[in-house]
This record gives C-alpha cells, sequence and structure tokens, in this order.
C-alpha cells in the first residue's frame, strides 16, 4: 500500500520502531507520523513548492523535481509511484495533467492513512485533492482504478501505460522478480552516478537527478520483498489456476489460448531458476547457482520494455517449437495477463498472506521473524525494522555515492537481506519448496474452492473478463490470431 511504501522511504528503522506498540498494533510514538502527516498537507495544498523552499523548510528532507511535471515528491512519494508507472522514464516524464492529480490522490489517501494509524478521525474532505476516490471507505481500490485509467485516457496515454494495464503485468512486484528488479534499477543508479563524475553542468546534473529517480523506483521493488503476500509467485499462481479451472467445467473467456499456459507447458515463465542467487562480486547482478552468467528475467514488465516484438517474445520466456509456435504462445502468455480470473487468483492468495502472515527468514539458518504485508506493516515489529533498515541501506548507498563518491554498502549486501525462506511445520522450506508443497495444496484445495471465491469469480465473469491492456503487441497478435 502506498502509505507503507512511504513510511519505509522516508523513516529510518528507529522512527519506525517507535511508532509500533509492544502488542503488534500501532502506538507508542507518534510524533514521527504526525510529522508526515504535516508534510503531506504541505505539499498537498502547494504542489508546485520549489525544492529550495522545502529545502529550508525541511532540512533533512531529500527530494527530487521530474522534469515533465515539474512536481517536486520525497523519496517516499517516488518509492509509491511503480505501482502506477511502469519505468522510471515514466515517472520522470509525464505531464503535469497527470501527475498532479495522481499525486496528489496518492498524499490524500495517505493522509486519511496516517489519521487512522493514529487513532484520530478521518480528517474531513481535502479539497486540493482533484480524484474523488481517497475520500471513500467503500470499494475504494475499484474506484481508484476506475479514476487513474479515466485521468490517464483524458490526458492521453496509450492503453498498455494505463493504471489497470501496469497492474495486469505487475508480477515483478513479486518474488523472486522483485529481487531482480530492485537490483537491475539500483545497480543502473550507481552506474549513472559513477557516469556523472566524469560530467560537468547540465549533464552532471542530469545524471545524478536521473539516478535519484531510478534508485526510488528500485527500493519500490525492496520494499514488496518484505511483504508477505509478496512472496508468492504470482505468474506460477496464475498458472496453478487455469490449470484447475481447465479440469472443471466452469467457462473461462479464453480457454484456448490459456490453455497453453499451465506449468506442464510453460514450466519456466514464473521464473524457477531465479530463486537462489550466487553471490558475485559486488555492483554485479546476482545469479542463480549453476550457471556462470545472469539468467534472463522473465517477468512481464522486463519483457515489455524490450525494443523489438522478437525480443519481447524471446524476453518473455515462452518455449515452442518453431518461432510461429512461439509468437503464438507469447499471444497465449499476453491472455494470461488479460485474464480477470488468472489475476482473481494471485489476488486471492497475496491477500491472504497479508492477512495471515508468514514466519521467513532470509537464508536457511537465519533469523526468523513473522512478516505481514500490505496494510499490516505495523503487525509485525521485526518485520517492519527488517524492510526498514533495508530500505535505509538501499538509500544511504546511493547518499553516499552522490555526496562522497563512494560507498561500504554493497548491493549484494542489501539482496542477500531478502526473505527468501519460509517456516513450515518448524522447518524451514526455501520459496520453490514452499511453493510446491504447502502453498499450492493451500490454493488447490481452499483458496480455488471457497464460496468467496465462487462469488467473485461469477462477478468477474460478467464485469471483468479482461484486465487493462498487458502490451501494445496484445491487440496486433489477436488480430493475427483471427485473420489466420
Amino acid at each position: 500500500m502506498a502509505w507503507e511504501h512511504m513510511l519505509l522511504g522516508q523513516l529510518s528503522p528507529a522512527k519506525l520502531r517507535a511508532a509500533i506498540a509492544g502488542d503488534g498494533s500501532p502506538g507508542g510514538d507518534f510524533r514521527p507520523l504526525a510529522a508526515q502527516y504535516t508534510l503531506l498537507d504541505r505539499l498537498g495544498r502547494s504542489p508546485q513548492v520549489s525544492q529550495e523552499q522545502l529545502r529550508t523548510e525541511y532540512p533533512e528532507l531529500a527530494t527530487v523535481r521530474l522534469a515533465g511535471s515539474g512536481l517536486v515528491v520525497t523519496l517516499g512519494e517516488l518509492n509509491i509511484l511503480p505501482d502506477y508507472l511502469s519505468h522510471p522514464t515514466q515517472i520522470d516524464t509525464a505531464p503535469a495533467s497527470y501527475m498532479v492529480p495522481l499525486v496528489q490522490a496518492v498524499r490524500a489517501a495517505n493522509c486519511r492513512q496516517l489519521q487512522r494509524l493514529m487513532g484520530q478521525p478521518d480528517p474531513p474532505r481535502l479539497q486540493w485533492c482533484q480524484l474523488r476516490y481517497p475520500n471513500r471507505r467503500v470499494f475504494s481500490e475499484i474506484r481508484e482504478a476506475i479514476e487513474v485509467d479515466a485521468l490517464g485516457r483524458r490526458c492521453g496515454r496509450p492503453a498498455w501505460e494505463l493504471y489497470s494495464s501496469v497492474v495486469s503485468r505487475n508480477a515483478g512486484h513479486f518474488a523472486p522478480f522483485s529481487w531482480y528488479r530492485w537490483q537491475a534499477f539500483h545497480l543502473e543508479a550507481r552506474e549513472l552516478i559513477k557516469r556523472s563524475a566524469a560530467a560537468s553542468g547540465d549533464e552532471r546534473a542530469h545524471l545524478r537527478r536521473t539516478a535519484q529517480i531510478y534508485a526510488g523506483y528500485a527500493d519500490h521493488f525492496l520494499q514488496d520483498s518484505f511483504a508477505a503476500g509478496h512472496l508468492i509467485n504470482k505468474t506460477l499462481v496464475m498458472q496453478w489456476y487455469i490449470e484447475w479451472l481447465l479440469k472443471s467445467r466452469l467457462p473461462l473467456a479464453d480457454r484456448a489460448l490459456l490453455a497453453a499456459m499451465t506449468c506442464q507447458r510453460q514450466p519456466v515463465l514464473h521464473g524457477p531458476d531465479l530463486y537462489h542467487p550466487k553471490p558475485g562480486e559486488d555492483g554485479q547482478r546476482m545469479y542463480p547457482e549453476g550457471n556462470t552468467c545472469p539468467l534472463p528475467v522473465t517477468d512481464p514488465q522486463t519483457a515489455a520494455e524490450y525494443a523489438a516484438l522478437a525480443d519481447r517474445v524471446e524476453a518473455s520466456g515462452v518455449i515452442g517449437a518453431s518461432p510461429q509456435e512461439r509468437q503464438a504462445r507469447y499471444l497465449s502468455y499476453l491472455a494470461l495477463q488479460n485474464s480477470g480470473l488468472a489475476q482473481l487468483a494471485a489476488s486471492l492468495a497475496h491477500a491472504y498472506f497479508n492477512r495471515n502472515s508468514l514466519v521467513t527468514a532470509n537464508r536457511a539458518g537465519g533469523s526468523r521473524y513473522q512478516l505481514w504485508g500490505d496494510r499490516t506493516l505495523f503487525f509485525g515489529e521485526m518485520a517492519a525494522v527488517s524492510a526498514a533498515t533495508a530500505a535505509e541501506a538501499s538509500r544511504q548507498a546511493i547518499s553516499d555515492l552522490l555526496t562522497l563518491g563512494h560507498t561500504e554498502i554493497g548491493s549484494s549486501q542489501i539482496f542477500e537481506s531478502f526473505p527468501s525462506r519460509v517456516e513450515t511445520g518448524g522447518l524451514l522450506q526455501s520459496l520453490p519448496e514452499w511453493h510446491e508443497t504447502t502453498l499450492r495444496e493451500l490454493c488447490f484445495h481452499t483458496l480455488f474452492r471457497s464460496a468467496d471465491t465462487q462469488a467473485k469469480r461469477f462477478l468477474i465473469a460478467f464485469t471483468s473478463r479482461r484486465i487493462g491492456m498487458p502490451s501494445e503487441d496484445y491487440p496486433q497478435l489477436r488480430g493475427w490470431l483471427t485473420a489466420s
């Protein structure tokens, strides 16, 4: 959730710990939360405030000015935006007509959440918020998708860059893909700072500002990696649900396309080889044990970022006996992301573990702690502090490089802090082992069969069979399929 990304991006572990009560609920010292509320309200009332003015008012506050909109955002706010925009360049270049209403709505929603955390009544309608969903308590997430998509259409954003489309391909926000997406953009930020050392004037300033945006974007995925619901492999759970539905007589839109997306037919879509990163020299990408070079990271957003269709097909990870068959399977891959029912399966597992938690560790024999998730950050002090510690290390590394030109904080050191083991029956299992035993059984025998799931499945069949547009390739390839 937005407020959790904001707090992890701006509060030190000590301040975050101070705001958590001993019983696992908000409590203790609310001053850090109150200070965040005051700052948000200040920014909401004056969204075009300059960095210089903010620096005067808040000397320790780190901010970035976005080029396209002219907005000044805090690092915590920057950490939120990858949920809405697919790439750091999108965040930096989006116009004010889109970014101002979006960021103001995020600020308003966070103001309301901070009030609730501090046990205070919701503030009156925040007049500086142009979108309506932050002022709603009922179906706020559905309203958010509708309103932000409508905002995107009014601003002329392409269909595949609308909010719902970004969500449809957000498997990169879930482990193990989230680990590598953080790493890729964090290392790119380090490289941009290195390049700035040989530049001067406007070019130097541009490289350093861009590095901050890349690093802030990257930290969103680091923070996601510490949420219980984000330890599920979204793509794998979606493949499981297709397998389950195909064995039933239940209606399934695009059944013929989706039948090609089961794990048996497409075993590498979910990145099974990415779970066991091998420590390497710092500044280099981690790669799985048994490989001599980094493997391709096949999450949908990463695949969508390749320039040519052939490269996007290759990056997706689909397999086939010929180029034509791989292109057909790529269409099925996009249909999987587009399927409202497949997306439902992932949301069920995501919500279940955010609500019920997991006991995790970052390695075999590592310290165990109870990990919560979206909306439940404060339920586990050790988990929240672990996430805040990793986030602070990532920020500090970039700050050191910007101010000193060097840092003692290695990227591999941060990578290795991600939770990658789950306790089951008193024993720690690797994430792949946990998926193939505990999680698969839970999905097939409980989550997929529940009355609540049946009701949602019925609703989706009539209201949202397809979610967003996963790629610019999708309409063209569907037309190709129809023509052939």
